[in-house]
């Protein structure tokens, strides 16, 4: 716990702290809580093409050709994701290539493989979820209804089946043996001829 003396000079500290005042500055101060921009509202970092987002999101469209808002959704966060995956592999690229004789691994290489791995990840969520409602779209506009398959009943247990039958007699049941070999099926061989 802070004493006295110590909020006092902190708070005498921090009027000293006026924060960025030229317009450079604040546009920088305002990227400080932006992390590679993966949970930003911002879709460009510097050096990337605004142009190449647009045409992933044409041409994933064209390739899907959404019908709902639904399915348009799933198209552009199939977009998004892939956007974000390529992000991470083009700063990965940067890292490595900005220290090629460090032979450390850099820190943020984690960081960004698992940023990759969740956008891979959503990427092919998605793309799931997309063609499971194109396929249902369509099923309805056809008039195919799913049929559910016919339930089994349900078996009782095994104890619950099992007449109780009396011990085997084999004084009694002398002709038992005789009976099973005559219901048994006779084998036969690939010719057809009765097996011996």
């Amino acid at each position: 716990m802070a004493t006295p003396k110590q909020i006092a000079a902190n708070r005498a500290n921090a009027k000293k702290s006026t924060g960025p005042v030229t317009p450079e500055g604040k546009a920088k101060s305002a990227l400080n809580a932006y992390s590679y921009g993966f949970t930003g509202g911002i879709y460009f970092l510097e050096g990337e093409d605004p142009e190449e987002f647009h045409d992933l999101l044409d041409a994933l469209t064209e390739e899907f050709v959404p019908a709902t808002s639904t399915e348009q959704i799933l198209v552009e966060k199939m977009v998004h994701n892939q956007w974000l995956s390529l992000r991470a592999t083009r700063l990965q690229s940067q890292i490595l290539f900005c220290n090629p004789t460090v032979m450390t691994i850099p820190k943020d290489l984690g960081l960004l493989l698992r940023y990759q791995t969740t956008a891979d990840r959503a990427f092919h969520k998605a793309h799931s979820e997309l063609v499971k409602a194109q396929k249902q779209r369509k099923n309805s506009e056809i008039g195919f209804v799913s049929q559910n398959p016919v339930e089994a009943p349900s078996e009782a247990p095994p104890e619950a089946t099992k007449k109780a039958q009396p011990p085997f007699n084999p004084t009694e049941d002398r002709h038992f043996t005789a009976k099973i070999v005559a219901d048994a099926p006779l084998a036969t061989t690939a010719t057809g001829k009765i097996a011996a």
